[in-house]
C-alpha cells in the first residue's frame, strides 16, 4: 500500500462541540496530546471541547482547541494506520497545525503561538466594527471583484476558490462593498460572516510587532528546515525555512492565498485529507478537482486501516465510452436530501471510471472495480449528495460487487455541468448511462430523491432488462399525496424547510461560506424533486426490500410500507434506528443488510 498522504488541515470555524472527545476515549495517544496542550498553557482543553463551555467560541480559545485536536488526530492517524504525510497545509489558523504536523512547530509553542494570536486579533479590533463576508460567484476572479471591493476600503481576505473569496475591513468598507456589488454583480451571492473581528485584513496590522515578541521567543525550538514540506497561507507556494517567521507574522493581516496552496499541494502528486473537527477545505478542494478524504471521527479511520493496495494510490481515470459519448472529464467526489446530507465531504481516494456523454446534461458515475465483478451495485444519490457517501461502502460489499456510485450535474462547476431540473430529464439521463453498463447482472439502491429515481429507472429500463434487486431507502411510497413545492421558496425559508430532514451538519449550516457552495446543488435537486409525478406503469419484475428510519419525522412507516402497493415483489421491511439519515448514521448495519440480500441473488450461486 502506498503510505504516502499530502494532510490538511481547517482553521477556526471549523470547531464544534466535543470534537476529539471520540478519539481521546480510544486512544491514549489522542488524550496525550490534549495533556501536552493543557500543561503547555495551563487549561484543559478537552474540556472546554466537550462540555459546551462558551470558551470554545473565543477566539483566543478556539484557536488552540483546534489546532490540539487536528494534532491528536494526526497523531493516531500516523501511529495507527502507517500513514506516512508527505506535504503539509493548513488554513489561516490550520497552517499552525500543519506545521506542527510536519515537526516544525512543537505542540507545546504551537498551542501558546495560536492562544497569543487569538487574543491579539480580537483586541486589534474593537467586536462590532470590522467585519468579514463571503462572495459566491462563478469565475469570480474574472469579474473584477477585488477591485470594486477595494474602491470602498474593504479587501480580499482568503482567496477561497474559483467562485469564492472572502472579504474583510471595517464594518462600514464591507456593508459600502455590498451595496456596490449589487449594483455592478447582481448575480453575485453576498454571504455576512459570523465573526468577531475583520481577519486578514490591514486592520490586524496594529498586532503584527507583539506577535513578532511571540514568534521570537519560540524561534530557538523551530526545526525550520522542515518548513519546505509546509504551504504558506501568505506566498501560496511552500515555505522556505529563513522566511518561515517573519511571513507567519505577516500572515496575520495578508489574504489567505488558498487557491494557490491548493494547488502547490496538488503538485505532490499524492492522495489529500482532510483532518479536522468538520472538513470544510474538501469544498474548495473540489472546486478545483482534486479529490480529499477527510478525518472527523474514530469511524473515519476505518477506511485508513483496511484500505486495500489497488484502492491506495491516486490515479487517473481513463474514461470509458458509450455509444456517441465525449469521454467524461475526471471528476472530484465528494460532501447531501429530500434528505440532505453533505456527504460526510470526502472519504477514500479510489480508481474511478467514469461514463457519460455531453457534460452539460450527463450524470457522473464512480466505479469501485471489484475483480472479478459478477454484479453491479448501482447507487442513486439523496438531494445535495455526492458519490462520496456510498465511498466506504466498498469496504463492506462482498468483493465480487463492483459499486456504481451516481452523481447528479452541478456538484462541479468548474467542469461547467448544467443542473439537471426536470424529474423527466433525470430517469432519461440515467437510462441513458445504465443501459451499456447492463452486460453484468446489476442491482439498484437509492435513498429519498435516489429512491424515487431507482424506482422509475427501473421501471424505463427496456424489456428484458431489470435489476436482479432493488433496494428504496427513506421515501415515502410514489403514488402517495407530496408535500409543496420547496423550491420556490426563499433562501432562508428553503433552509429552515430542509432542516427538518435533519440532515446538513452544524458545521456546515453554521458556515455561511461553506453552506452557500453547498446551496445552489441541494436547490437544484429539490428541484428535480418537486417536478415529479407518478404515473400508474408496470413495476420492475425483480424483488424489492425497503429501508427506513425508525425516528424518521418525514417518512412514517406506513408511508414506507405504501410501496407495496406499487411494488408486488416486496420482500422485506427494515427499519434501522435513527431517523432521515439513518444511511449515515446506520452505515454498516445498513450495508451488511444490503450484502446479505445479494448473497441470495449471487449470479451462478448454488442454492443452500
Amino acid at each position: 500500500m502506498n503510505a504516502e498522504r499530502t494532510l490538511v488541515f481547517p482553521g477556526q470555524g471549523a470547531q464544534r462541540v466535543g470534537m476529539g472527545a471520540d478519539f481521546c476515549a480510544e486512544f491514549p495517544l489522542a488524550r496525550a496530546a490534549f495533556d501536552e496542550a493543557a500543561e503547555a498553557l495551563g487549561e484543559d482543553l478537552l474540556r472546554i471541547c466537550v462540555e459546551r463551555d462558551q470558551r470554545l467560541h473565543r477566539t483566543e480559545y478556539t484557536q488552540p482547541c483546534v489546532l490540539t485536536m487536528e494534532i491528536a488526530v494526526h497523531r493516531v492517524l500516523t501511529a495507527e494506520c502507517g500513514v506516512r504525510p508527505v506535504a503539509f497545509g493548513g488554513h489561516s489558523l490550520g497552517e499552525y497545525s500543519a506545521l506542527v504536523a510536519a515537526g516544525v512547530v512543537g505542540l507545546a509553542d504551537g498551542v501558546r503561538l495560536v492562544r497569543a494570536r487569538g487574543a491579539l486579533m480580537q483586541r486589534a479590533v474593537p467586536e462590532g466594527r470590522g467585519s468579514m463576508a463571503a462572495l459566491i460567484l462563478p469565475d469570480i476572479a474574472s469579474h473584477g471583484v477585488a477591485e470594486l471591493v477595494a474602491g470602498v476600503g474593504a479587501e480580499v481576505a482568503n482567496d477561497n476558490s474559483p467562485e469564492q473569496l472572502v472579504i474583510s475591513g471595517a464594518t462600514e468598507a464591507v456593508a459600502a462593498a455590498r451595496v456596490v456589488l449589487a449594483e455592478r454583480l447582481p448575480e453575485l451571492r453576498f454571504v455576512p460572516l459570523r465573526v468577531s473581528a475583520p481577519f486578514h485584513s490591514r486592520l490586524m496590522r496594529s498586532i503584527e510587532s507583539e506577535f513578532a515578541g511571540y514568534v521570537a521567543d519560540c524561534a530557538p525550538r523551530l526545526r525550520v528546515d522542515r518548513a519546505a514540506a509546509v504551504t504558506s497561507n501568505f506566498t501560496g507556494e511552500f515555505h522556505r525555512p529563513e522566511t518561515l517567521t517573519d511571513h507567519l507574522v505577516r500572515q496575520i493581516s495578508a489574504p489567505v492565498r488558498w487557491q494557490d496552496n491548493m494547488r502547490a499541494l496538488g503538485r505532490t502528486g499524492t492522495a489529500i485529507v482532510e483532518i479536522g473537527p468538520s472538513a470544510p477545505l474538501s469544498k474548495f478542494f473540489e472546486s478545483v478537482g482534486v479529490e480529499v478524504s477527510r478525518l472527523v471521527t474514530v469511524g473515519d479511520l476505518a477506511l485508513f486501516r483496511s484500505e486495500p493496495p489497488h484502492l491506495a494510490a491516486r490515479t487517473e481515470p481513463t474514461p470509458a465510452r458509450t455509444p456517441d459519448a465525449r469521454p467524461a472529464p475526471p471528476v472530484a467526489s465528494m460532501p447531501t436530501t429530500p434528505g440532505v446530507r453533505p456527504a460526510p465531504p470526502e472519504r477514500p481516494v479510489v480508481p474511478a471510471t467514469f461514463t457519460g456523454g455531453d457534460t452539460a446534461d450527463r450524470l457522473v458515475l464512480h466505479q469501485r472495480q471489484a475483480a472479478p465483478a459478477l454484479l453491479r451495485l448501482f447507487c442513486w444519490p439523496f438531494a445535495g449528495g455526492k458519490a462520496a457517501a456510498y465511498t466506504q461502502w466498498r469496504t463492506r460489499l462482498p468483493d465480487w460487487v463492483e459499486l456504481c456510485a451516481v452523481e447528479l450535474p452541478a456538484r462541479h462547476r468548474h467542469l461547467g455541468h448544467t443542473p439537471i431540473r426536470g424529474f423527466g430529464e433525470l430517469v432519461d439521463a440515467a437510462v441513458a448511462q445504465v443501459v451499456p453498463l447492463t452486460d453484468l447482472p446489476f442491482a439498484f439502491f437509492g435513498h429519498s430523491l435516489g429512491a424515487l429515481t431507482a424506482f422509475e429507472v427501473a421501471r424505463r429500463l427496456p424489456a428484458g432488462v431489470a435489476p436482479e434487486v432493488l433496494f428504496l431507502a427513506a421515501a415515502v411510497a410514489p403514488h402517495l399525496p407530496r408535500p409543496g413545492r420547496l423550491s420556490s421558496l426563499s433562501d432562508d425559508q428553503f433552509l429552515s424547510a430542509v432542516g427538518h430532514y435533519g440532515g446538513i451538519p452544524p458545521e456546515v449550516m453554521d458556515t455561511p461560506e461553506v453552506m452557500a457552495l453547498f446551496l445552489p446543488a441541494l436547490r437544484s435537486d429539490f428541484e428535480i424533486f418537486d417536478d415529479y409525478r407518478f404515473v400508474p406503469h408496470p413495476p420492475p419484475a425483480c424483488p424489492v426490500h425497503l429501508y427506513g428510519g425508525r425516528d424518521d419525522r418525514q417518512v412514517a412507516a406506513t408511508q414506507l410500507e405504501a410501496w407495496r402497493d406499487v411494488l408486488p415483489g416486496t420482500r422485506s421491511t427494515e427499519l434501522l434506528p435513527g431517523g432521515h439519515f439513518f444511511l449515515v448514521d446506520q452505515r454498516d448495519a445498513l450495508v451488511d443488510s444490503i450484502a446479505d440480500k445479494l448473497h441470495a441473488v449471487r449470479p451462478n450461486a448454488v442454492p443452500a
